[in-house]
């Protein structure tokens, strides 16, 4: 008699448990979107857009205090922006961004304030941040 009763399946025994972890699962990568949207959605724009730092970049390098400061500098590469911050605003007219800044010397932080216009950055403000010495070099403040 023993031998006639059947077996459950795999899927009849366990499926309360996986349904409740794929469900737990769902809600998490929901919440994770929908809380790490924006920040995401603002870095691919950094990532895609160059030239709002690139830009700022090119007038950084030209100035003699940030030579002094940090030393000939590299080009802002993809890890550079991943560490630093990037928020757009909604309507993606204004950015303020943090990348780091590589030197001969040593490295810093470049902040950056710049609004578009007709697809054209206008920068409000360019500085350079370094911590040893504790430095702040305004590029260019719009007071």
């Amino acid at each position: 008699m023993d031998q006639l009763k059947q077996e459950k399946s795999w899927w009849k025994k366990n499926r309360n448990w996986v349904l409740t972890i794929c469900v737990l699962m769902i809600g998490f990568f929901i919440t994770v979107i929908m809380f790490l949207g924006k920040p995401i959605g603002d870095f691919t724009k950094a990532i895609i857009d160059r030239s709002v730092y690139d830009n700022a970049f090119d007038i950084v390098n030209e100035d003699k205090r940030v030579i002094e400061a940090l030393g000939t500098l590299k080009p802002i590469g993809f890890f550079e922006v991943l560490e630093g911050e990037v928020h757009y605003s909604e309507d993606n007219s204004k950015a303020f961004i943090t990348v780091r800044v590589l030197g001969s010397k040593q490295k810093g932080k470049m902040d950056i304030v710049a609004s578009r216009k007709n697809e054209i950055w206008k920068y409000e403000r360019i500085r350079i941040r370094t911590k040893k010495p504790k430095k702040t070099i305004e590029i260019l403040d719009g007071k």
